[in-house]
């Protein structure tokens, strides 16, 4: 993480706080301790109870993803109506700014409404059921900030999911946040399959959209992502699958060239015929590219339109390791 990034994250949330916060509305901080906390940092939910009091925190039911309520997302007031915001604001800002490129985020994003936070987190909870995914899964964790981003990109009007909540400040998973606007219910919210099979991959884009991350701060040492990178490692994963592939770390390796070494890739015969091998599960894709020597991607990737050849994307994206895809689900 640059200074840099971390600083854009502070100023997001203080404009946030103190310029589109209104003087009746109080602004709320959303954490899911799922994706972990050491109990020593002062954002730790019990450390924040001893600092702002008990009644500032307030769970939000999410028994359909796990039992232990300790684990459910923690929505806490960070300031009353017509207060300024502690430290504690900033804080969270920083925090986030860490987790851009992670898997699982502990800060979700920054809320303000003047609704009390129990009506607040039992709409959270509700729309948890209402965007559920396809059967036999479950309820969506909608609230997390790279899911927040797809449905935004994937659902007409998703500004109506956000119910007593005026505003939302959240990460954007292209390393930087923003701000999701409440819009007047028009009766009872629609959501297309496609919405929830969007949700259903979405661990999949999660996780190509860190190996983009790291593979970029790399080789271009710049922080975060082009603009709806979310949205682009969706299309991607999607174009994977159609192709055949359904092996994970498969779709994740071919997502990662079209990244990295070119985006037509799959219109090479080359590169189709290795497809198909994998598709047919006779090798996978990362062993197939690593066996290619650069002369080889040189030729693939100057064949293809506006071609060019970068030595050290292809040697880094060859390496197998980093196309071992995780299991977990989420």
């Amino acid at each position: 993480m640059s200074s840099q990034s971390a600083q854009g994250y502070v100023q997001s949330v203080d404009h946030f706080a103190n310029q589109q916060r209104q003087p009746d509305e109080a602004l709320y901080l959303l954490l899911d301790p799922f994706a972990g906390c050491p109990p020593e940092h002062p954002l730790a939910i019990a450390a924040l109870g001893e600092a702002l009091g008990s009644d500032a925190v307030t769970r939000v039911d999410c028994s359909g993803r796990v039992q232990d309520p300790e684990c459910w997302p923690a929505l806490v007031r960070l300031a009353k109506p017509g207060d300024a915001p502690t430290a504690l604001a900033s804080l969270s800002a920083t925090c986030a700014a860490r987790e851009s490129a992670a898997t699982w985020h502990y800060v979700c994003g920054w809320l303000i409404s003047d609704q009390p936070a129990d009506l607040i987190a039992r709409h959270i909870s509700q729309q948890c059921q209402v965007l559920h995914q396809p059967k036999p899964h479950g309820i969506t964790a909608w609230f997390e900030p790279v899911r927040l981003a797809l449905l935004r990109a994937t659902l007409k009007n998703a500004g109506e999911v956000l119910g007593p909540v005026r505003s939302w400040l959240h990460p954007d998973g292209c390393g930087s946040c923003e701000v999701f606007e409440r819009k007047p219910m028009a009766g009872e919210l629609a959501v297309p399959e496609a919405v929830r099979a969007t949700q259903h991959v979405a661990p999949q884009i999660i996780q190509l959209l860190c190996a983009w991350h790291r593979l970029s701060a790399v080789q271009h040492s710049h922080a975060g992502l082009p603009e709806n990178a979310p949205t682009h490692a969706m299309n991607l994963i999607l174009k994977a699958f159609k192709q055949g592939l359904r092996d994970r770390a498969d779709i994740q390796c071919m997502s990662l060239h079209m990244l990295m070494v070119h985006p037509l890739l799959l219109q090479h015969p080359t590169i189709q015929h290795a497809v198909e091998k994998a598709a047919a599960g006779e090798q996978r894709l990362a062993y197939r590219f690593a066996s290619y020597d650069d002369c080889t991607w040189s030729h693939i990737v100057a064949s293809l339109p506006n071609g060019r050849f970068s030595r050290s994307a292809t040697t880094t994206l060859t390496r197998p390791p980093l196309f071992r895809a995780s299991t977990s689900s989420r």
